[in-house]
């Protein structure tokens, strides 16, 4: 029998490319029982008005936020707000393809005991301009050197996880790019799947070498010293 799922993809002024990502979900998954919920954070472009129109004929849910409360707080209340237990997260920009989406699903479904696991994919050669490739490979060995969280590519989107898993975590900022760490921490167990990345046709990034990469290692010191005071008080 087949399980339902949530897609969960946040937004931020993606209105270039999300309409043209939906399009290739619902091809991609147009067997699958699923929801596709879109969780629009507080995007300042022109997403609300066009989305009423090319979604009209397609069920889709859409939460938004008043203003952008950033990626992490968007993931969260995606996931709250799905249907289903079983959530696949997916970037909205269209560089993780939804075929690689389907086939992490698959790998689940197949898969008898998944308490508390995490499937990670893992762009092998990423489609990234030089800056990000170097300072993701720089930040992925720091943070494995430190957190051992068997990880790697945690800067890769697409994930598949249990509901119920995810919100038995201690939630805080930017938890989202310590997902595997977490889950190793409470127990749980980390899966890396390859996956193929695009390089991205429309729209901008909103990530740069400072806001990412500087703060990343900020925030991998916050975690490692959390998940260090938990362990000494098991």
């Amino acid at each position: 029998m087949q399980k339902k799922f949530t897609i969960v993809i946040p937004i931020f002024n993606e209105v270039e490319s999300i309409f043209e990502l939906v399009e290739e979900i619902f091809s991609v998954f147009k067997n699958y029982k699923f929801e596709l919920l879109i969780v629009n954070d507080g995007s300042t472009d022109t997403f609300i008005n066009e989305s009423k129109e090319k979604f009209l004929k397609k069920k889709i849910n859409i939460v938004s936020h008043n203003t952008n409360k950033g990626k992490c707080v968007a993931m969260l209340t995606g996931i709250k707000n799905s249907k289903n237990n079983i959530i696949c997260v997916i970037d909205g920009d269209g560089q993780n393809p939804p075929s690689e989406a389907r086939r992490m699903l698959e790998f689940w479904m197949r898969e008898d005991d998944f308490d508390f696991k995490i499937l990670c994919g893992h762009r092998v050669n990423r489609m990234d301009n030089f800056i990000k490739r170097i300072s993701s490979k720089i930040a992925n060995y720091v943070r494995r050197l430190i957190l051992t969280d068997d990880c790697y590519d945690t800067a890769c989107a697409l994930k598949v996880f249990q509901k119920k898993d995810y919100l038995k975590l201690s939630y805080f900022k930017n938890m989202h790019r310590f997902l595997p760490a977490m889950f190793k921490y409470n127990g749980g167990k980390v899966i890396n799947i390859p996956i193929i990345d695009r390089t991205r046709k429309k729209g901008t990034s909103k990530f740069n070498f400072n806001n990412r990469f500087w703060v990343g290692i900020i925030d991998l010191l916050k975690v490692f010293y959390i998940l260090k005071f938990k362990r000494s008080n098991k």
